[in-house]
């Protein structure tokens, strides 16, 4: 008995709320082709097909000159057109150098996380002897650990440092062996 006075009661309440919402929503038609109506047209975008090529004038003195030379990101340095060229051919991917892409990206991995571990390791050995909680003997032992960690350290980085140089000189793209480790001797204060 009370679930269907429960029933009627929702119906009733849907259908005197149909006519209410079919008015508001008649409401928002009426003001949006209102406001349609009195919105700026769009303004007309001209391109150059638009333009008479003979109304173009030019003058031979307001054209700059090509400039005698062009910066460099990869060297760094102003270079000439025939320079630039010559860097961005170099660069391309050819059918000799593409078959290599792998044993590239493989080699820089394998350096890269052996630096990435060597660091955490070195992270390790330095709370090992900045705790003062440990034992002289095993402070002792974690400095001579550390600095054989160190070595192994400078020696993955002279690896990383000859892929580099040889990526270089092989006009290897930089991406084969990106991203690029953090090497102790390019930080502050290393």
């Amino acid at each position: 008995m009370f679930g269907r006075r429960l029933f009627n009661a929702a119906v009733m309440v849907l259908v005197t709320a149909m006519p209410a919402a079919a008015q508001s929503l008649a409401d928002i038609a009426r003001q949006e082709e209102v406001r349609r109506a009195s919105a700026q047209k769009a303004v007309r975008t001209l391109s150059n097909a638009d333009l008479d090529p003979s109304a173009i004038v030019s003058h031979a003195a307001e054209v700059p000159g090509e400039p005698s030379c062009y910066m460099s990101k990869s060297t760094g340095r102003c270079v000439t057109a025939g320079e630039m060229v010559t860097t961005s051919v170099d660069g391309v991917v050819t059918k000799e150098n593409a078959p290599l892409e792998p044993t590239w990206r493989r080699d820089a991995e394998e350096i890269r996380s052996q630096i990435e571990g060597t660091h955490k390791s070195m992270a390790t050995l330095e709370a090992v002897i900045a705790d003062g909680r440990r034992s002289p003997g095993d402070r002792k032992a974690a400095e001579k650990t550390l600095a054989g960690t160190r070595q192994a350290l400078a020696s993955l980085e002279r690896r990383w440092e000859k892929l580099e140089r040889e990526a270089a000189n092989q006009h290897i793209p930089r991406v084969w062996i990106e991203p690029i480790p953090a090497l102790t001797k390019n930080q502050p204060g290393q």
